[in-house]
């Protein structure tokens, strides 16, 4: 309770002091004069170190000041689709989460590798349907090639990782053998 009271007393209090006038002001330099250099003259060694042309106006040397005149034709449209610029989704396997789930825990690669002596096949027909339904077996055979693919190239990343952690291992025990038979 003290402690509010003094908090409001303090806060209450009027602001007493003496109002004393700034000093008087220097006279600031508002223009300096400099002696005009050449860019000959000057060097800045980011730019000289990286190769940057020197030139009087940077600004003019960039290709976004160039001004596109009206009598230059535009590229025609065309019905054709599009070129992919992009490579094209895998789709996402076990072996691909076995690979990456394997630098974690190792016998993950050895299940990843297992996946080169299995055939990939189309799922049963089930009660509520046969797998993708609106496709055409031919599309659904071409998904199935699609998916082997990307699969048989993790479990082949599979297959290395593990053979290089053999490896390693190998390495590491008979260096150990050799530091302890010494």
């Amino acid at each position: 309770m003290a402690s509010t009271t003094a908090s409001t007393t303090l806060a209450s209090r009027p602001i007493s002091g003496a109002h004393l006038p700034l000093p008087e002001m220097l006279p600031v330099m508002t223009h300096v004069v400099r002696a005009s250099i050449t860019s000959e003259q000057t060097s800045d060694p980011l730019n000289d170190f990286f190769g940057a042309p020197r030139s009087s106006s940077p600004t003019r040397e960039s290709r976004h000041d160039r001004r596109i005149s009206v009598s230059e034709p535009l590229p025609p449209y065309s019905a054709e689709p599009l070129p992919a610029y992009t490579k094209r989704a895998e789709p996402t396997t076990l072996a691909q989460y076995l690979f990456k789930f394997g630098f974690l825990f190792p016998p993950f690669w050895i299940l990843g590798a297992l996946i080169l002596a299995s055939p990939l096949r189309e799922p049963a027909p089930t009660a509520s349907g046969s797998w993708l339904p609106e496709k055409t077996e031919e599309e659904r055979q071409q998904i199935i090639l699609q998916m082997r693919e990307v699969e048989v190239k993790w479990a082949l990343r599979c297959l290395f990782a593990l053979f290089i952690l053999i490896a390693v291992g190998v390495a590491f025990g008979l260096a150990a053998w050799f530091y302890l038979k010494n």
